[in-house]
């Protein structure tokens, strides 16, 4: 970031190297740490003919924008970020999504289709072009749309075992109900889940897309009656 006397790494490496380590936000010791506190401005030196030594750095920030806006330097923006290594990373053993594309048109399966079943195969290397291995098993891939008649072609991205473990909890309360995931009368007695027990990647990212999917099936069905906790 290139900030070194507010972020530590940045001063770690700017110490290592001698570098200079300039105050920009007062309320640290710099000669110590980086600081990444409140407080006001300082050295700004009327960069971009802005004068914003002393002000607080919150309000310093909100000038910048409007500067930057007004200037054509850039624009607000509001961004959400959430790790995707896992959709992203196209196996032949996920869950396949019950999608066909007919003319190019993109159609839900119905009910009466699924489920969409995995094709038993020698072997499932990646297909070369960044598709799903299931790209490469044209037996699979290239079927008649029911509804039309047309030749259609199956959706070959896969979902990464995380989806249906977003939701085999629900499932275990319930495993074997043929008309419902889960009947509301049990999810209501048994959820939330009170004590979710995993490492680092199920604390953060599991139970946060167990939320997502928790929140598709009250919008969708309204089949669940509580969103899960931790």
């Amino acid at each position: 970031m290139a900030v070194p006397a507010h972020d530590q790494r940045d001063f770690e490496f700017a110490t290592e190297f001698d570098l200079p380590i300039i105050e920009v936000v007062t309320g640290g010791d710099i000669s110590k740490s980086a600081y990444d506190g409140p407080g006001k401005i300082v050295n700004w030196n009327n960069a971009l003919s802005l004068d914003l030594d002393g002000m607080d750095a919150a309000e310093a920030k909100m000038k910048l924008k409007e500067n930057f806006a007004e200037t054509g330097l850039g624009k607000w923006t509001v961004k959400f970020k959430l790790r995707d290594w896992l959709f992203s990373r196209q196996r032949y053993w996920g869950e396949p999504f019950p999608i066909v594309f007919v003319d190019g048109e993109p159609r839900a399966l119905h009910e009466s289709e699924l489920p969409v079943v995995l094709p038993d195969v020698d072997t499932y290397q990646p297909s070369g072009t960044g598709e799903s291995p299931l790209a490469t098993i044209d037996s699979w891939v290239q079927v008649r749309d029911k509804d039309t008649g047309k030749d259609a072609v199956r959706e070959t991205n896969t979902m990464p075992q995380w989806a249906g473990s977003c939701w085999y909890y629900l499932r275990y309360i319930d495993p074997h109900n043929d008309d419902v995931l889960v009947d509301r009368d049990f999810e209501k007695y048994w959820m939330p889940v009170d004590l979710y027990v995993g490492g680092v990647e199920h604390a953060v990212l599991h139970l946060l897309y167990a939320r997502f999917w928790h929140k598709v099936g009250i919008r969708c069905s309204g089949n669940f009656a509580q969103v899960a906790e931790c």
